[in-house]
């Protein structure tokens, strides 16, 4: 319970900094020319707000439904007060500025968003630095699981290139596989080359997570004894090193899996290395084959993997920031052309809010909250770009359409286009609510 309230009270926090960076943009470009406010909101106040409070022309608030929030920009649109006046226009109203300085106004929030996305990668890079393992130091080849297998990869396969490109670093040949065609790899010595049709993308995408399919191989080594545990009862200790199980050598963990359920259910030898020193146990194993051991990943083994580490001043800080800022974003443009592409059932992989919390870790880290954060803000942009009625891209596009024309757009098309924009807008987001919950009890 408590890692789920956590986990909420993060995605709260982090959606609240969204929408209130993204309202602000708006406002403050509006403010910049003279523009009036009417209302600024975090979440939504339907019936009534929770907290508000008037300054100058503005009035500031907190609803109660948290799902975004709004500003109201004086003369943006037609209500029933200044239906009758509208061939009356004041200097400070939205429909009295030129089309450029309407286009400020409504892209301002997608400009802050990508600027607090920036910032904050700035930030942590400055903080942090960088930790990456190149591909290169992958020694003993890939480790995968049942979905690595099934697009054809083996374990101890060498990946060579992803889309007949070298991919430096480790970490990023997921994300490549994900969007890429083929895998080349050395396997034994011979050179294989594996296509990534559309079969194969499914299999990718038709999961709950996106978790990662492959690891680099690692040797057996014990990371952490499990309390009252076979493993504790017969005496092995964190960093004994698995040599062998009766008369099979182990050089690597996915080896001892195969090995412990092979032999479930039965007396096993184990041969450990526990500090250069040859000891051997005797142990029954439980019908499930479970000794009781958590085995080291490959980021716990640095001095077996030649880890890279980059420090950044914070000069040099803000370019890499903006080109991770770039990278999310170009992630997020591929992940959404295969959503639209039935056959790889990418799809599948689009959530609500509920999907974003368990992103989240269930104890708190301030640097993957701000690196989802970052990343959610660069989405919150993205999705704001499309050309719908009721997001900023469906006002950008009427002002881009006059500027082109000359002309402007009848103001009751415009707001019509806005209500039927909006009401679309909360189906497809109710939808994607019940999808979500669907996947949670049902998928």
């Amino acid at each position: 319970m408590s890692s789920i309230l956590t986990r909420s009270i993060q995605l709260l926090l982090s959606i609240s900094i969204l929408i209130v960076i993204h309202e602000l943009g708006h406002f403050i470009m509006a403010q910049l020319f003279k523009v009036r406010v009417e209302r600024f909101f975090l979440f939504f106040d339907p019936w009534f707000s929770i907290l508000k409070k008037k300054i100058g022309h503005t009035i500031y608030g907190i609803g109660w439904v948290p799902l975004g929030g709004y500003i109201k920009i004086s003369g943006m649109m037609m209500d029933d007060k200044n239906i009758s006046s509208k061939n009356k226009i004041n200097n400070w109203e939205f429909r009295s500025k030129s089309a450029i300085k309407r286009l400020l106004i409504i892209s301002g929030g997608i400009i802050f968003n990508i600027l607090l996305a920036v910032l904050i990668f700035t930030f942590l890079l400055f903080k942090y630095g960088e930790t990456y393992l190149p591909t290169k130091n992958v020694k003993y080849g890939i480790e995968v699981d049942s979905l690595g297998e099934k697009i054809g990869l083996k374990n101890g396969d060498k990946i060579l290139l992803v889309n007949d490109k070298y991919v430096p670093y480790f970490q990023d040949i997921p994300k490549e596989i994900l969007l890429g065609n083929s895998i080349t790899v050395d396997r034994m010595g011979n050179i294989v080359k594996l296509l990534l049709n559309n079969d194969k993308k499914k299999l990718l995408f038709d999961r709950k997570e996106l978790n990662f399919f492959i690891t680099p191989r690692v040797p057996p080594i014990i990371n952490y004894v499990m309390k009252n545990s076979k493993a504790e009862k017969y005496g092995l200790r964190n960093n004994d090193e698995i040599l062998a199980i009766n008369s099979e050598f182990v050089l690597f963990s996915d080896q001892l899996k195969d090995l412990l359920s092979k032999y479930n259910n039965e007396n096993i030898l184990i041969s450990i290395n526990r500090n250069g020193k040859l000891i051997q146990k005797e142990i029954f194993l439980d019908p499930k084959g479970i000794l009781g051991i958590y085995l080291k990943n490959f980021t716990e083994l640095d001095q077996i993997f030649l880890f890279e580490k980059k420090n950044y001043s914070f000069f040099d800080s803000i370019p890499h920031g903006i080109k991770k800022a770039w990278e999310v974003l170009k992630n997020q443009i591929f992940f959404l052309k295969n959503v639209f592409h039935i056959e790889t059932k990418a799809y599948k992989q689009i959530g609500s809010f509920f999907s974003i919390a368990r992103e989240f870790p269930s104890k708190w880290n301030w640097d993957i909250f701000w690196t989802l954060t970052a990343t959610l803000s660069i989405w919150l942009a993205f999705l704001n770009l499309f050309p719908i009625p009721s997001l900023d891209g469906g006002y950008i596009l009427f002002i881009i359409i006059e500027m082109i024309t000359k002309k402007k757009i009848n103001e009751e098309i415009i707001e019509r286009s806005t209500i039927y924009g909006f009401i679309i807008i909360s189906l497809i987001m109710m939808l994607i609510i019940v999808w979500d919950v669907f996947k949670v009890f049902f998928y």
